[in-house]
């Protein structure tokens, strides 16, 4: 397959939106709430490792 990441990622997009329109109205708002808190979890994590390394002061 010699097709440019944007069009795969275009394809995979299709992909996942006709996916979640077949999905009942319950499972779809389950699935958008743990794509949401995947989300969040990233989001903090992201804060984690974005975050200053504190200076270790040693005693002398």
């Amino acid at each position: 397959m010699n097709d440019k990441p944007d069009v795969l990622a275009i394809r995979l997009i299709g992909e996942e939106v006709v996916r979640l329109l077949s999905l009942s109205d319950e499972e779809l708002d389950n699935q958008a709430r743990e794509g949401l808190n995947l989300i969040a979890e990233l989001a903090r994590w992201r804060e984690v490792l974005a975050a200053p390394v504190p200076k270790v002061q040693r005693n002398r």
